[in-house]
Order: C-alpha cells, then structure tokens, then sequence
C-alpha cells in the first residue's frame, strides 16, 4: 500500500488529476486487488493520493499557485500545506481498514466511522499544528497526536480510547485560555 501511494503521488505530481488516476487505475489498483484489497478501496485509495500529490512538495502544483496568487514564499507555502495537510495522508490507509469511510456496511457503523474520523482529524490538526483552543505545549501534542490515531483507527474501544485521551486535553485548553482571556 506504501508503495502504490508514492507511485500515485509522483504520478499526480507531474501530470494532471484524472490522467494520473487513469494510469493508477489501470496499472496499481489492479496490483492491490490481486493482494486483497476491495476494488473500490482500491480505486478510491490511488484516486486520493494522486489528487493530493497538489500539495506534496516537490512539485506542489496547488500550493505554488496559491503562494503566486498572494505573493508568498512557493517553499513555505508548499512545506505548510503539507503540514496542515499531514491527516489526508492517512485517510486513504484508513479505508483499508475500515470499509464503512466509505459507506460500506450498516449506518451505525459509517456514522461512528465519520464522527470519530472527524474527531480524530480535528485532533490531529491540533497536534501537528500546536494550536487547540489556544497554545499547546509539545507533551501534550504528542499525546493529542496518539489520541488522534485512536480515533482514526477502527473500533470502538480505540475510539473511546482517543476521545478519553483528547477530551481532557480540549478541556483543559478551555479552561486555561478562558481563564487567560477573563
């Protein structure tokens, strides 16, 4: 699976979104069936990593034209939208695991999948960034960044998991800039 995301990333870097998923299409997500992988994982997986190969340095087509629309550093604009866009990177792995992100399966199942996907993005946006609520210390976005993967992994015990790790550390931001702002 490592290996078909790098080949649709560097795909996706050099030629447009639908040609880089035609290609994908028809040369990796044939690969990762034979493997086991569900088609429409598969095909969902490749298409997700040639879109965001927009915003993956080197190339960073997205990135770059944003930076030229707003007369900012091309460099520092692409390594940013990496960073804040560190979780789309895991998503794809995460259909793999767990089908019903991709409304597979009962609506119990993809409504917590999306509850505590959402959670978990939220939460790894937080930890990468060091921004919850308000300044977060590093130990606390190491332990964000675990709860985050709790949350992002299938199940519901690693989802009560991630939530009664992340849950404190929210309040806790509330609180303490609550406290600062009064």
């Amino acid at each position: 699976m490592l290996f078909a995301a790098v080949v649709a990333l560097v795909l996706g870097m050099g030629m447009p979104t639908t040609a880089a998923y035609a290609i994908a299409a028809a040369v990796i997500a044939p690969g990762l069936s034979k493997i086991g992988v569900p088609v429409l994982v598969a095909h969902m997986f490749v298409f997700y990593f040639a879109v965001i190969s927009s915003i993956t340095p080197p190339v960073a087509l997205a990135s770059f034209a944003a930076a030229g629309m707003c007369n900012a550093d091309p460099w520092k604009t692409s390594w940013t939208a990496l960073k804040m866009g560190l979780a789309t990177f895991l998503v794809p792995f995460m259909f793999f695991f767990s089908p019903v992100l991709l409304m597979q399966g009962p609506w119990q199942g993809i409504l917590q999948a999306f509850v505590s996907g959402a959670i978990g993005v939220w939460f790894l946006a937080g930890s990468t960034e060091g921004w919850f609520g308000g300044r977060l210390a590093m130990p606390l976005r190491v332990i964000l960044f675990f709860a985050a993967l709790g949350l992002l992994h299938p199940g519901t015990a690693s989802d009560f998991i991630g939530l009664a790790v992340g849950l404190p550390i929210y309040v806790w931001q509330r609180l303490r800039f609550r406290q600062a702002a009064a």
